[in-house]
C-alpha cells in the first residue's frame, strides 16, 4: 500500500499510541489481511513499533536513537480512553493515591476497564510496574459515569472516619464532579456494603 506510514503519521502523529482498531478504521477500504501485511512491513523497517499487544506508535528519532513511548500512554489508550470515549479508570490503591486519600504509590497498577476479558486478570507487566491487574467494572464505564464509579469504589474500600480532614475533602471534591442520580443508578450493581456506606457518607459531607 502506498505511503502506509505517511498516512498514519498525518492522522495520528508521532509518539502517540495507536490502537489496531484505529489503523483498521483508517484503511476501511483495504482488506484486513493487507492492513496487517503493511503493518508487519512497517514494523520490520522500524517505522512503527509495537508497545503492547494491539497498541503501536510511530517513533521519532532523538539524540540517542528512537524515543520510546511512555508506557502509561499505551496503557491509557488500550484500557482507559481514546480521547473521546472513556472505557476504564485506574482503581484500587492507584485510585486512592490519585484522589489523595493514600500516600502509597503501589508497584501494582490496577485498572477497571470494559476491555477486561474476565472479572480479574493479570497481564504481562511492563513500564516498571511489577504487576498489572485488570478488573471488569460492576457497571460499564462511560464518560458520564466514570467519576461516580470511582467514588463508589472508594466508599467500598475506604472508611471515611479514618481519613484526615484534607483526605475527606478530596472525597467530597470527587462527589461534586458527578451527579447524585448517576451514583444512585450505579450503586445498584455494587455490593450492599457500598450502598450502606453511600448513605452513611452524607454524615461526612458527601452529597450533604
Amino acid at each position: 500500500m502506498k505511503d502506509f506510514v505517511g498516512i498514519l503519521k498525518n492522522r495520528f502523529g508521532q509518539d502517540e499510541p495507536i490502537a489496531i482498531a484505529d489503523i483498521i478504521s483508517e484503511f476501511a477500504d483495504v482488506s484486513i489481511p493487507t492492513v496487517y501485511a503493511c503493518l508487519n512491513e512497517a514494523m520490520a523497517s522500524g517505522d512503527i513499533e509495537r508497545v503492547i499487544r494491539g497498541v503501536y506508535y510511530l517513533p521519532r528519532q532523538g539524540a540517542l536513537g528512537k524515543v520510546p513511548l511512555l508506557p502509561y500512554k499505551a496503557i491509557a489508550r488500550k484500557y482507559l480512553d481514546n480521547g473521546s470515549d472513556v472505557y476504564g479508570y485506574v482503581s484500587g490503591l492507584n485510585l486512592q493515591n490519585e484522589v489523595g486519600v493514600s500516600p502509597q504509590v503501589p508497584a501494582t497498577l490496577e485498572i477497571t476497564t470494559n476491555n477486561a476479558s474476565r472479572r480479574v486478570r493479570d497481564i504481562k507487566p511492563f513500564g516498571g510496574w511489577r504487576r498489572i491487574t485488570l478488573r471488569k467494572p460492576y457497571v460499564e464505564v462511560t464518560r458520564d459515569n466514570v467519576n461516580a464509579l470511582k467514588l463508589l469504589d472508594l466508599l467500598t474500600a475506604v472508611r471515611l472516619e479514618t481519613l484526615s480532614a484534607a483526605e475527606l475533602n478530596n472525597i467530597i471534591k470527587l462527589s461534586t464532579a458527578t451527579e447524585r442520580c448517576i451514583v444512585n443508578d450505579c450503586v445498584r450493581s455494587y455490593p450492599a456494603k457500598t450502598a450502606k456506606r453511600l448513605i452513611e457518607s452524607a454524615a461526612y459531607g458527601v452529597f450533604a
